[in-house]
């Protein structure tokens, strides 16, 4: 409990690195193989994900597959969701970008540059640990143009 009576929140990490290995895959398969409905399917996991946090498919693959058969454990640490959430909803919206411009116009570059720098940062959150989009979540939260994260500290990077 903190001070003011609140629970401190709290995920699980393996989650979240299920999640950014999975957008990794997904967003490096569509560009190598060329299939914009890669990057179609990546885009409505992360909405999912970030909407409706219950029901993502990441979130079921991993509680109801990956725990049961013990390929892995949870791991529950003290951080605040709603900046991984923001993150999840910002990959989605470069994503669904990404898949207008490559279903839509003949400008296939700037569509999987758009596919790139999903699978680029979600990459470096997976290798590296560092979240751009909570880093950008905590700074507007700051500004107050975005709910301030609810654990004491504020931003932090967990590494790997």
């Amino acid at each position: 409990m903190s001070a003011h009576g609140e629970t401190t929140p709290r995920l699980d990490a393996h989650l979240g690195k299920f999640s950014q290995a999975g957008t990794f895959v997904l967003a490096g398969l569509a560009f190598v193989l060329n299939q914009p409905v890669i990057v179609l399917i990546t885009m409505l996991i992360l909405a999912l994900s970030a909407l409706v946090p219950a029901v993502g498919p990441y979130r079921l693959v991993y509680r109801y597959i990956l725990l049961p058969l013990h390929l892995l454990r949870p791991r529950i640490v003290e951080d605040d969701p709603a900046p991984h959430r923001f993150a999840q909803g910002v990959g989605a919206i470069f994503l669904l970008a990404s898949t207008l411009v490559l279903f839509l116009t003949h400008v296939t570059v700037l569509g999987w540059v758009l596919d790139l720098i999903v699978f680029v940062l979600s990459g470096v959150n997976l290798f590296v640990g560092f979240c751009a989009g909570c880093f950008v979540y905590y700074h507007l939260g700051r500004l107050g143009l975005l709910p301030r994260v609810r654990y004491e500290g504020g931003f932090h990077w967990r590494g790997v």
